[in-house]
């Protein structure tokens, strides 16, 4: 029991930690942004203000990113208390990617550096991908959205209801990623895609008695090996 307790107030005191990081690297950021913009000269004649202009922008990215890093890690670890692990760390990466992209072009812009044909060719290429894979990221937004307001968990016992799935699922939750739900029901598993899911009908679901043997089991004290694995619970 202490342990545990000992354990929760460490992982607390490290949320806490990486909270304060993203705050403090994001505050000290925005006011290095002002400063440099406001004041910077990378176009001068003459070297020194060109020089405090460059560090001014460096220093600006490195707070930045530490402020990007600290904010993917603590969403990373909030989903990943909610969902499986290679969830978070998918997540980790695409805040981690995104975030620096954006300090680039900010760090770009303060030093005067012309980026509108690379934002003009990065949106016709992000239109062209969008059409493409509508489909990946209706799932990828609606598995954000089911991580975020939880209308079940992993574990969970549920019916989902979908024409568009082809019919009723009972079945318990194992898993929720970014694109795919995993449920496993009488008839194996099944991996749904998150749009439909979403769009489903669910509610919860009484888990099913276990087999006469492992009330045998139970009644005999021998232990319930049927509890144990999930396929003897169907």
């Amino acid at each position: 029991m202490k342990l545990s307790l000992i354990a929760s107030t460490t992982s607390a005191l490290r949320v806490r930690a990486d909270l304060r990081r993203a705050g403090a690297a994001a505050a000290f950021s925005f006011v290095v942004l002002v400063v440099v913009a406001t004041f910077g000269v990378p176009q001068s004649p003459q070297l020194t203000p060109r020089l405090i202009t460059f560090l001014g922008a460096l220093v600006f990215a490195v707070s930045a990113a530490v402020a990007v890093r600290s904010t993917a890690n603590e969403l990373a670890r909030v989903v990943g208390a909610r969902a499986s692990a290679g969830t978070s760390s998918n997540l980790r990466l695409w805040v981690t990617m995104i975030g620096y992209v954006l300090v680039g072009l900010l760090a770009l812009t303060v030093l005067h550096v012309p980026i509108e044909k690379l934002l003009l060719s990065g949106a016709i290429t992000g239109v062209v991908i969008g059409i493409a894979a509508q489909q990946a990221l209706a799932n990828l937004f609606a598995g954000l959205v089911l991580l975020t307001s939880r209308p079940f968990e992993v574990g969970s016992w549920i019916v989902l209801k979908s024409g568009a799935l082809g019919g009723d699922y009972h079945g318990r939750v194992v898993g929720i990623g970014l694109t795919y739900t995993e449920i496993l029901t009488e008839d194996g598993p099944f991996s749904l895609p998150n749009g439909s899911v979403l769009a489903a009908a669910t509610g919860p679901r009484t888990a099913p008695e276990s087999s006469q043997a492992a009330r045998d089991a139970r009644e005999s004290g021998l232990p319930d090996v049927a509890r144990q694995s999930p396929r003897h619970l169907m």
